[in-house]
């Protein structure tokens, strides 16, 4: 037996572990879609991913949202030092600035311009509202006729009309005063209030948000504290609540199933190329190993 037939064996094995392994990798992808003569389909067309493209979307996106990126992992990258620091002074620099932001200028960049006026004119209204109900509240009228009826007693103490002016006559006086006032104040305390409310708030939108802080007492120190104790209140309470709804899962299978079968080909392949690589490789070393065997039988 000469050497050729002696390698004869173990390199047909090795070319066909070669080729079966390169070919069941290249199925895994190819071809791209289904091959038909006349209405039959052939078999194991497309390749295994395209066939099961939607499915392995469902499979990753279920595995990464349910368990490799869980709410509860992306709350603990969102509390980390570096980013929240980073979130915080980014708040605090916007709400502390003495110039720049205003109320107006911060609320226009979050809303159109229509929102935006709706949302002035019915804070307006709910201010005017408010008043008119809490001086109702106040039962205005005894006020203002206990008050009068005091200082008309006051001035005319000691003078010759308090003789005139007795308990009785000044009870009807104040006590018609404070009615009619409150009355017309009932009535027309829209229009009295509005443009008053109008004024203070152009004023109060216009001003910089570091100036009615500070104004409030709120220095840098403090806006700081208390941006970083409401980021990581919001994100401890509410933070999971938000992620569920994202729905990780089902933006990862949507993204998946947008993608053609070349792109996730080339993605699988940009991860796994050596890999599948030594499969085909391994395909050759283990058919030469056998030829080799089959020799020593």
């Amino acid at each position: 037996m000469n050497i050729l037939n002696l390698l004869a064996g173990p390199l047909i094995g090795s070319l066909i572990g070669y080729a079966t392994n390169y070919l069941a990798v290249r199925m895994l992808f190819r071809p791209l879609h289904p091959l038909k003569i006349g209405r039959f389909r052939l078999p194991f067309t497309p390749g295994i991913i395209p066939k099961r493209k939607s499915q392995l979307a469902r499979a990753i996106g279920t595995t990464v949202g349910n368990n490799l990126l869980t709410s509860e992992d992306i709350e603990k990258m969102l509390l980390d030092k570096g980013l929240k620091e980073m979130v915080v002074n980014k708040l605090t620099d916007l709400l502390s600035a003495k110039k720049g932001h205003t109320f107006k200028t911060l609320l226009a960049e979050c809303f159109s311009e229509e929102d935006y006026l709706y949302g002035k004119a019915y804070l307006k209204n709910a201010i005017n509202q408010k008043i008119i109900t809490g001086i109702a509240k106040l039962d205005l009228g005894k006020i203002i006729a206990e008050e009068s009826k005091r200082l008309i007693k006051q001035k005319l103490e000691g003078t010759m009309l308090s003789l005139m002016a007795n308990d009785r006559l000044i009870d009807s006086l104040t006590t018609t005063l404070g009615a009619m006032f409150e009355a017309y104040l009932l009535e027309n305390g829209n229009e009295i209030l509005r443009p008053i409310i109008n004024q203070e708030l152009e004023k109060f939108e216009n001003r910089p948000i570091g100036e009615i802080l500070t104004d409030i007492g709120l220095e840098r120190d403090r806006v700081h504290y208390l941006a970083d104790k409401m980021y990581t209140q919001f994100i401890g309470t509410k933070a999971t609540e938000f992620i569920k709804h994202l729905d990780i899962a089902g933006v990862i299978e949507q993204k998946i199933n947008a993608m053609n079968a070349l792109e996730i080909e080339k993605l699988v392949l940009s991860v796994m190329r050596n890999e599948l690589r030594a499969i085909i490789n391994l395909g050759a070393l283990l058919g030469f190993l056998i030829g080799c065997l089959n020799i020593l039988i």
